[in-house]
């Protein structure tokens, strides 16, 4: 048995956006990966990460589970995948990943100063 969403909707979008928040649910689910969100700041902090970078910025993190995070941001739309020129995947933000990491910054601060 299918469990209906906090919302209400039986399916992702069927209601009115306003009252609707499963693709919240969905980014929710993602960030919540152990180290979804020390990725992005890795690859914010250098804007076209090579994997190796990324491991790098995050050595706790295994390469099966790294591979993981990074397609699970990619298919999130929160990153880009290209291929350097010599055909090797080159990592950046997204414009909305980088949006998010903005406004997750200014929730924090304001959280913090209250």
């Amino acid at each position: 048995m299918n469990a209906v969403p906090a919302c209400g909707c039986a399916v992702p979008g069927a209601v009115d956006p306003a009252t609707c928040y499963c693709s919240v649910e969905d980014l929710l689910r993602i960030l919540r990966r152990r180290y979804s969100l020390a990725v992005m700041r890795v690859i914010h902090a250098r804007p076209e990460a090579h994997y190796r970078h990324i491991s790098a910025g995050v050595p706790e993190i295994s390469s099966s589970t790294l591979a993981e995070t990074l397609r699970a941001l990619e298919a999130a739309r929160l990153l880009t995948r290209d291929l350097d020129p010599t055909g090797h995947p080159l990592y950046s933000l997204s414009a909305s990943g980088s949006k998010l990491l903005s406004r997750l910054r200014g929730l924090l601060e304001d959280v913090q100063t209250r």
